[in-house]
């Protein structure tokens, strides 16, 4: 089976893409990022090179887009679409939200805004390519599932409405996370290590976001019979 990406940033594609090795089995050359599409190099500028919630969007109602990708392979493909919903408020994106209130259960909260937000995209889908399609829908940020490497607590890490800024602040807590997870020179985090590092942790993350585990439980049900 052949795998494709769609997702709002080249770190989401990294953690996606480690969540996927590891629960599937696959290594990368069966995936495949559509979008961000990865430059070959600095001058590389093309489009497709950048991607956010409202490019995955117009990504996803491209039947011509999705039909390049399923049409031109022989044998299954799966196409993963990623979406964050911090953004959820900004005009477009336009899902209905729960309520997030003082004492909320986030797993069901995280149940419902997940359906909504599935409900939105795959009402953009071609109707032949609905069926191959996985959401990682990732409530509110995919740096939500990487929280709990770092935090040890028993709420649900959606709880971070700052979700990246929280996960950064936990890593410079500590020098040593600093160097294992922190691109010096980029100035920003390592996503490729902290998606090995996830996948290493995987049981006990899922534990902690529901969004991930969500994620995770889609991706096993449509793991094909060897």
């Amino acid at each position: 089976m052949r795998i494709g990406i769609i997702a709002e940033g080249f770190a989401d594609a990294n953690v996606i893409k480690a969540i996927v090795k590891k629960l599937l089995g696959y290594d990368g050359a069966d995936m495949r990022v559509l979008r961000p599409e990865e430059a070959f190099d600095e001058t590389d500028l093309r489009a497709l090179n950048f991607s956010n919630w409202q490019l995955v969007l117009e990504s996803c109602k491209d039947a011509d887009f999705l039909g390049a990708f399923f049409d031109s392979l022989e044998g299954d493909a799966m196409l993963i679409v990623h979406m964050d919903t911090a953004e959820r408020g900004q005009e477009g994106y336009d899902v209905d939200e729960p309520q997030r209130t003082k004492g909320v259960d986030y797993s069901a909260y995280t149940e419902q805004l997940r359906h909504n937000v599935i409900e939105k995209v795959k009402a953009l889908i071609a109707e032949p390519y609905r069926e191959k399609i996985v959401y990682a829908i990732a409530v509110e940020e995919t740096d939500a599932w990487l929280i709990p490497l770092f935090e040890n607590k028993a709420a649900d890490t959606a709880s971070h409405v700052r979700a990246k800024e929280t996960l950064s602040k936990l890593i410079s807590m500590d020098k040593k996370r600093v160097k294992a997870y922190v691109d010096t020179e980029r100035k920003s985090l390592n996503y490729v290590k902290l998606g090995s590092y996830l996948v290493k942790e995987l049981k006990n993350c899922r534990k902690r976001n529901k969004s991930l585990d969500l994620f995770c439980i889609e991706l096993e049900r449509k793991k094909p019979e060897i």
